[in-house]
């Protein structure tokens, strides 16, 4: 079905994914790359490696120590020879700005995001 030219979905495809609020506990630039961030990112009961390709427009600084939402049910991915276990969630404008989506403080690592 479309609707403005997009393609609409039933929301039991939503609830397939599942997303949750990650810790960022550390972040660094993947060597001999432009826009790859590595971070380690708690999600309470275990912590994931995620390979982000926001580095054209952030530093590791920039996403250390922050509470993001991420996906955490998808496939793991090689990239650049690093699995990356979960998807970071991310705004972008029709420019390719990219804008951090984070996460109050007083809100548990682990939480379900819906």
């Amino acid at each position: 079905m479309m609707t403005n030219g997009q393609e609409l979905y039933d929301v039991e495809d939503f609830w397939k994914f599942k997303l949750q609020v990650g810790l960022v506990k550390e972040a660094s630039r993947v060597p001999r790359t432009r826009k790859l961030i590595k971070l380690k990112v708690d999600f309470g009961k275990e912590e994931r490696i995620v390979i982000a390709g926001i580095g054209d427009q952030f530093s590791p600084e920039d996403l250390q120590g922050k509470k993001m939402i991420f996906v955490t049910n998808l496939k793991p991915k090689k990239i650049t020879g690093i699995e990356s276990q979960a998807m970071l969630l991310v705004a972008e404008d029709d420019k390719g700005k990219v804008y951090l989506i984070t996460v109050s403080d007083d809100v548990p690592v682990g939480t379900k995001v819906w």
